[in-house]
Protein backbone atom coordinates (compact mmCIF):
# COMPACT_ATOMS: atom_id res chain seq x y z
CA UNK A 1 0.00 0.00 0.00
CA UNK A 2 1.27 3.45 -0.67
CA UNK A 3 1.58 6.00 1.70
CA UNK A 4 2.55 9.40 0.37
CA UNK A 5 5.88 8.81 1.47
CA UNK A 6 6.81 5.70 0.04
CA UNK A 7 7.66 5.23 -3.74
CA UNK A 8 5.17 5.55 -6.53
CA UNK A 9 4.77 2.45 -8.53
CA UNK A 10 6.32 4.15 -11.29
CA UNK A 11 9.68 4.38 -9.39
CA UNK A 12 9.64 1.35 -7.50
CA UNK A 13 8.72 -0.89 -10.00
CA UNK A 14 5.62 -2.61 -8.08
CA UNK A 15 3.87 -4.93 -9.35
CA UNK A 16 1.00 -5.25 -6.40
CA UNK A 17 -2.44 -6.00 -7.69
CA UNK A 18 -4.31 -2.88 -8.82
CA UNK A 19 -7.49 -4.66 -6.97
CA UNK A 20 -5.81 -5.39 -4.09
CA UNK A 21 -4.68 -1.86 -3.46
CA UNK A 22 -7.71 0.20 -5.06
CA UNK A 23 -10.05 0.08 -1.62
CA UNK A 24 -6.99 1.24 0.77
CA UNK A 25 -5.80 3.81 -1.80
CA UNK A 26 -9.58 5.34 -2.62
CA UNK A 27 -9.86 6.01 1.42
CA UNK A 28 -6.88 7.31 2.52
CA UNK A 29 -5.45 10.81 1.03
CA UNK A 30 -2.38 9.94 -1.19
CA UNK A 31 -1.90 13.93 -1.15
CA UNK A 32 -3.94 16.80 -0.63
CA UNK A 33 -5.88 16.77 -4.36
CA UNK A 34 -7.47 13.33 -3.08
CA UNK A 35 -9.10 15.23 -0.25
CA UNK A 36 -10.30 17.70 -2.68
CA UNK A 37 -11.47 14.89 -5.04
CA UNK A 38 -13.78 13.44 -2.34
CA UNK A 39 -15.39 16.26 -1.85
CA UNK A 40 -16.40 17.31 -5.02
CA UNK A 41 -17.69 13.65 -5.85
CA UNK A 42 -19.71 13.87 -2.64
CA UNK A 43 -21.20 16.99 -4.24
CA UNK A 44 -21.28 15.00 -7.72
CA UNK A 45 -23.41 12.48 -5.84
CA UNK A 46 -25.75 14.75 -3.56
CA UNK A 47 -26.66 16.61 -7.65
CA UNK A 48 -26.87 13.04 -9.48
CA UNK A 49 -28.28 10.04 -7.05
CA UNK A 50 -27.32 7.72 -10.16
CA UNK A 51 -23.27 7.65 -9.00
CA UNK A 52 -21.71 7.26 -5.89
CA UNK A 53 -18.67 8.91 -3.99
CA UNK A 54 -17.00 5.91 -4.09
CA UNK A 55 -17.69 4.66 -8.12
CA UNK A 56 -16.26 8.35 -9.08
CA UNK A 57 -12.88 8.33 -6.47
CA UNK A 58 -12.66 4.57 -7.76
CA UNK A 59 -12.69 5.61 -11.07
CA UNK A 60 -10.49 8.22 -10.51
CA UNK A 61 -7.49 6.04 -9.02
CA UNK A 62 -7.94 3.30 -11.86
CA UNK A 63 -6.96 6.20 -14.60
CA UNK A 64 -3.93 7.09 -12.02
CA UNK A 65 -2.36 3.25 -12.33
CA UNK A 66 -2.98 3.70 -15.93
CA UNK A 67 -1.36 6.66 -16.25
CA UNK A 68 1.94 5.37 -13.96
CA UNK A 69 2.15 2.71 -16.53
CA UNK A 70 3.07 5.13 -19.32
CA UNK A 71 5.88 6.37 -17.12
CA UNK A 72 9.32 5.38 -17.07
CA UNK A 73 11.27 4.58 -14.09
CA UNK A 74 13.51 7.58 -13.38
CA UNK A 75 11.92 9.75 -15.48
CA UNK A 76 12.63 13.78 -15.20
CA UNK A 77 9.49 15.90 -13.66
CA UNK A 78 9.62 17.83 -17.20
CA UNK A 79 9.21 14.51 -18.51
CA UNK A 80 6.83 12.61 -16.38
CA UNK A 81 4.84 16.67 -17.50
CA UNK A 82 4.57 15.69 -20.74
CA UNK A 83 3.69 12.31 -20.81
CA UNK A 84 0.34 13.21 -18.45
CA UNK A 85 -0.10 16.05 -21.32
CA UNK A 86 -0.52 13.37 -23.83
CA UNK A 87 -2.46 10.61 -21.59
CA UNK A 88 -4.61 13.63 -20.36
CA UNK A 89 -5.41 16.10 -23.46
CA UNK A 90 -4.40 13.50 -26.43
CA UNK A 91 -5.12 9.51 -25.27
CA UNK A 92 -7.93 10.89 -23.35
CA UNK A 93 -9.13 14.03 -25.09
CA UNK A 94 -10.04 16.15 -21.77
CA UNK A 95 -11.05 19.65 -22.27
CA UNK A 96 -12.24 22.93 -21.04
CA UNK A 97 -16.38 23.13 -22.02
CA UNK A 98 -16.11 26.45 -23.09
CA UNK A 99 -13.52 29.44 -23.12
CA UNK A 100 -12.78 30.59 -19.41
CA UNK A 101 -14.29 34.19 -20.23
CA UNK A 102 -17.39 32.67 -19.50
CA UNK A 103 -18.68 33.51 -16.32
CA UNK A 104 -21.19 30.97 -15.66
CA UNK A 105 -20.74 26.87 -17.35
CA UNK A 106 -23.83 24.37 -17.00
CA UNK A 107 -23.74 22.58 -14.24
CA UNK A 108 -22.61 19.19 -15.92
CA UNK A 109 -19.27 20.91 -16.33
CA UNK A 110 -18.53 21.09 -12.67
CA UNK A 111 -20.10 17.66 -11.99
CA UNK A 112 -17.00 15.20 -11.26
CA UNK A 113 -18.92 12.24 -12.77
CA UNK A 114 -20.04 14.10 -15.67
CA UNK A 115 -16.57 15.50 -16.05
CA UNK A 116 -14.91 12.06 -16.29
CA UNK A 117 -17.47 10.76 -18.46
CA UNK A 118 -17.56 13.34 -20.95
CA UNK A 119 -14.02 14.38 -21.10
CA UNK A 120 -15.42 17.83 -20.36
CA UNK A 121 -15.48 20.26 -18.14
CA UNK A 122 -15.03 23.14 -15.90
CA UNK A 123 -11.37 24.47 -15.55
CA UNK A 124 -11.78 24.17 -11.69
CA UNK A 125 -12.77 20.20 -12.30
CA UNK A 126 -9.91 19.77 -14.92
CA UNK A 127 -7.38 21.52 -12.90
CA UNK A 128 -8.31 18.96 -10.13
CA UNK A 129 -8.25 16.15 -11.92
CA UNK A 130 -5.13 17.08 -13.62
CA UNK A 131 -2.97 18.13 -10.10
CA UNK A 132 -4.10 14.53 -8.47
CA UNK A 133 -3.04 12.94 -11.53
CA UNK A 134 0.58 14.61 -11.53
CA UNK A 135 0.83 14.11 -7.52
CA UNK A 136 0.24 10.25 -8.76
CA UNK A 137 3.53 10.35 -10.70
CA UNK A 138 5.69 12.61 -8.01
CA UNK A 139 5.09 16.00 -9.39
CA UNK A 140 3.50 18.37 -7.68
CA UNK A 141 1.06 21.51 -8.61
CA UNK A 142 -0.58 24.39 -6.73
CA UNK A 143 -3.35 26.25 -7.67
CA UNK A 144 -2.75 29.89 -8.66
CA UNK A 145 -6.27 32.65 -8.18
CA UNK A 146 -6.32 33.59 -11.63
CA UNK A 147 -10.08 33.19 -12.33
CA UNK A 148 -11.60 33.07 -15.20
CA UNK A 149 -8.20 31.76 -16.76
CA UNK A 150 -7.48 27.75 -15.01
CA UNK A 151 -3.50 27.86 -14.53
CA UNK A 152 -1.54 25.39 -12.13
CA UNK A 153 1.56 26.32 -10.95
CA UNK A 154 4.61 23.99 -10.89
CA UNK A 155 7.88 24.93 -9.22
CA UNK A 156 10.75 23.87 -11.95
CA UNK A 157 14.19 22.25 -9.97
CA UNK A 158 17.33 23.77 -11.70
CA UNK A 159 20.52 23.33 -11.59
CA UNK A 160 20.62 27.21 -10.20
CA UNK A 161 17.42 27.81 -8.09
CA UNK A 162 13.84 26.61 -8.03
CA UNK A 163 11.80 28.21 -10.83
CA UNK A 164 7.88 29.13 -11.15
CA UNK A 165 6.25 27.50 -14.17
CA UNK A 166 2.38 27.45 -15.31
CA UNK A 167 0.55 24.93 -16.37
CA UNK A 168 -2.29 26.24 -18.92
CA UNK A 169 -5.28 24.27 -19.11
CA UNK A 170 -7.13 25.64 -21.63
CA UNK A 171 -3.79 25.23 -23.99
CA UNK A 172 -3.36 21.80 -23.58
CA UNK A 173 -1.13 21.95 -20.81
CA UNK A 174 1.26 24.48 -22.41
CA UNK A 175 3.85 25.03 -20.09
CA UNK A 176 4.54 29.03 -19.54
CA UNK A 177 7.05 31.12 -17.31
CA UNK A 178 6.65 34.56 -15.78
CA UNK A 179 7.22 36.72 -18.26
CA UNK A 180 4.69 34.44 -20.66
CA UNK A 181 1.96 33.95 -18.41
CA UNK A 182 1.56 37.80 -17.65
CA UNK A 183 1.70 37.79 -21.28
CA UNK A 184 -0.81 35.65 -21.64
CA UNK A 185 -2.83 37.24 -18.70
CA UNK A 186 -2.71 40.60 -20.55
CA UNK A 187 -3.39 39.42 -24.15
CA UNK A 188 -5.87 36.61 -23.62
CA UNK A 189 -8.03 37.99 -21.03
CA UNK A 190 -7.49 41.55 -20.23
CA UNK A 191 -5.86 41.16 -16.97
CA UNK A 192 -4.42 44.63 -17.29
CA UNK A 193 -4.08 45.49 -13.72
CA UNK A 194 -3.04 41.80 -12.24
CA UNK A 195 -0.05 42.25 -9.46
CA UNK A 196 3.24 39.95 -10.07
CA UNK A 197 3.47 38.86 -6.53
CA UNK A 198 -0.34 37.52 -6.86
CA UNK A 199 0.42 35.61 -10.13
CA UNK A 200 3.28 33.66 -7.47
CA UNK A 201 0.88 33.38 -4.64
CA UNK A 202 -0.51 29.78 -3.81
CA UNK A 203 -4.02 29.08 -3.41
CA UNK A 204 -5.26 27.22 -0.39
CA UNK A 205 -7.59 24.17 -1.04
CA UNK A 206 -10.12 25.26 0.52
CA UNK A 207 -10.19 28.68 -1.19
CA UNK A 208 -10.05 26.62 -3.96
CA UNK A 209 -13.23 24.59 -3.02
CA UNK A 210 -15.23 27.40 -1.81
CA UNK A 211 -14.73 29.04 -5.31
CA UNK A 212 -15.60 26.23 -6.80
CA UNK A 213 -18.77 25.64 -4.97
CA UNK A 214 -20.04 29.72 -5.70
CA UNK A 215 -19.16 28.80 -9.59
CA UNK A 216 -21.45 25.43 -9.11
CA UNK A 217 -24.12 27.38 -7.39
CA UNK A 218 -24.42 30.09 -10.10
CA UNK A 219 -24.47 27.36 -12.75
CA UNK A 220 -27.73 25.94 -10.93
CA UNK A 221 -29.42 29.07 -10.66
CA UNK A 222 -30.80 28.24 -14.18
CA UNK A 223 -32.19 24.84 -13.31
CA UNK A 224 -34.22 26.02 -10.57
CA UNK A 225 -33.91 23.28 -8.07
CA UNK A 226 -34.03 24.84 -4.86
CA UNK A 227 -32.68 21.75 -3.18
CA UNK A 228 -29.93 21.75 -4.83
CA UNK A 229 -28.92 25.14 -4.30
CA UNK A 230 -29.77 24.77 -0.67
CA UNK A 231 -27.05 21.87 -0.66
CA UNK A 232 -24.46 23.76 -2.07
CA UNK A 233 -25.28 26.54 0.21
CA UNK A 234 -25.32 24.32 2.97
CA UNK A 235 -21.87 22.91 2.35
CA UNK A 236 -20.41 26.79 1.68
CA UNK A 237 -21.36 27.85 5.34
CA UNK A 238 -20.02 24.43 6.62
CA UNK A 239 -16.57 26.03 5.27
CA UNK A 240 -17.42 29.58 5.69
CA UNK A 241 -19.49 29.45 9.32
CA UNK A 242 -18.14 33.21 9.43
CA UNK A 243 -19.67 34.71 6.62
CA UNK A 244 -23.44 36.05 7.23
CA UNK A 245 -24.31 37.14 4.15
CA UNK A 246 -24.41 33.55 2.94
CA UNK A 247 -26.82 32.78 5.49
CA UNK A 248 -29.25 35.56 4.09
CA UNK A 249 -28.35 34.08 1.09
CA UNK A 250 -29.70 30.91 2.32
CA UNK A 251 -32.80 32.19 4.09
CA UNK A 252 -33.98 32.93 0.48
CA UNK A 253 -33.66 28.98 -0.49
CA UNK A 254 -35.14 28.46 2.61
CA UNK A 255 -38.17 30.91 1.71
CA UNK A 256 -38.70 29.19 -1.54
CA UNK A 257 -39.05 25.49 0.21
CA UNK A 258 -41.43 26.64 2.69
CA UNK A 259 -39.15 26.28 5.46
CA UNK A 260 -40.00 29.26 7.25
CA UNK A 261 -38.71 28.99 10.27
CA UNK A 262 -35.03 28.24 9.31
CA UNK A 263 -35.23 31.47 6.72
CA UNK A 264 -36.02 33.77 9.81
CA UNK A 265 -33.44 31.77 12.06
CA UNK A 266 -31.03 32.70 9.45
CA UNK A 267 -32.03 35.97 8.98
CA UNK A 268 -31.99 37.14 12.98
CA UNK A 269 -28.50 36.08 13.15
CA UNK A 270 -27.67 37.88 10.00
CA UNK A 271 -29.51 40.97 11.67
CA UNK A 272 -28.00 40.85 14.67
CA UNK A 273 -25.01 41.94 12.94
CA UNK A 274 -26.33 44.23 10.14
CA UNK A 275 -28.04 47.02 10.24
CA UNK A 276 -31.61 46.69 8.87
CA UNK A 277 -31.37 50.16 7.20
CA UNK A 278 -27.98 49.67 5.13
CA UNK A 279 -28.63 45.72 4.37
CA UNK A 280 -30.03 44.37 0.51
CA UNK A 281 -33.85 45.40 0.26
CA UNK A 282 -34.70 41.72 -0.65
CA UNK A 283 -33.59 40.71 2.80
CA UNK A 284 -35.07 42.81 4.12
CA UNK A 285 -38.41 42.41 2.97
CA UNK A 286 -38.16 38.77 3.63
CA UNK A 287 -37.19 39.22 7.04
CA UNK A 288 -40.33 41.56 7.55
CA UNK A 289 -42.89 39.29 5.73
CA UNK A 290 -41.80 36.23 7.86
CA UNK A 291 -42.44 38.61 10.85
CA UNK A 292 -45.95 39.52 9.86
CA UNK A 293 -46.40 35.92 8.82
CA UNK A 294 -45.60 34.51 12.83
CA UNK A 295 -47.48 37.33 13.97
CA UNK A 296 -50.17 36.02 11.91
CA UNK A 297 -50.01 32.55 13.09
CA UNK A 298 -49.76 33.42 16.79
CA UNK A 299 -53.00 35.83 16.42
CA UNK A 300 -54.59 32.41 14.93
CA UNK A 301 -53.75 29.86 17.61
CA UNK A 302 -54.81 32.64 20.47
CA UNK A 303 -57.78 32.61 18.41
CA UNK A 304 -58.39 29.39 18.69
CA UNK A 305 -57.18 29.25 22.48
Amino acid sequence: MSTPSDPTPWQSGATDAVEGRLHADAHRAVGGTLNLIREFSRVSQELDPTTTQDRIVKRLVFLSYDLQMHVAEGASEHERLSVLNRFFFDTHRFKCSAEPTRLTETCESFRLNRVLADRLGAGSVLSLIYAYLAERIGVRLEFVDLKPASFLKWTEKTSSKPRPRYIDMTRSGAILTDDELIETLHTRFKMLSICHANVLEPYAFENYLCDYLHDLKKSLVASGDPEHLLFIQDTLISYQPSNLQLLAERALLHRRIGNFKSALSDLKRYFAFHERSKSPVEFVSLYEELTQLLERHKTSIDVLD
